[in-house]
């Protein structure tokens, strides 16, 4: 079986900020390389899709949510749920974002 990983469109919103961002206050090639980054540790994570902690949530649709942290940009979390075949990746946040404003269930479709 192939695994893969399934970018959701909020999450693909989320990496379009964060990489024009870094490209913005660092340079391009930090926003490139955050690129990089990211889809490495999706690729990571379609493989090994356990690795990353369960959030405290109170929401039951919430329950399967993992989060994991990007390989040389620690502060930006991947909030994501194991599938049959890999992952699928719901939102790529700075973690000083209001988490609990976005693990709303509407916040992460």
């Amino acid at each position: 079986m192939t695994v893969r990983y399934v970018v959701r469109p909020k999450a693909d919103e989320d990496l379009d900020h964060q990489s024009f961002y870094l490209a913005e206050k660092a340079s391009p090639e930090v926003g490139h390389r955050f690129l990089i980054a990211a889809h490495e540790t999706f690729v990571l994570l379609a493989a090994n899709p356990e690795m990353g902690w369960r959030p405290r949530l109170k929401h039951p649709d919430l329950g399967s949510l993992r989060t994991f942290r990007i390989p040389g940009f620690e502060r930006i979390l991947v909030l994501y749920r194991p599938r049959p075949d890999g992952v699928e990746i719901l939102r790529v946040i700075h973690g000083s974002q209001n988490l609990s404003k976005l693990l709303r269930p509407e916040e992460i479709e």
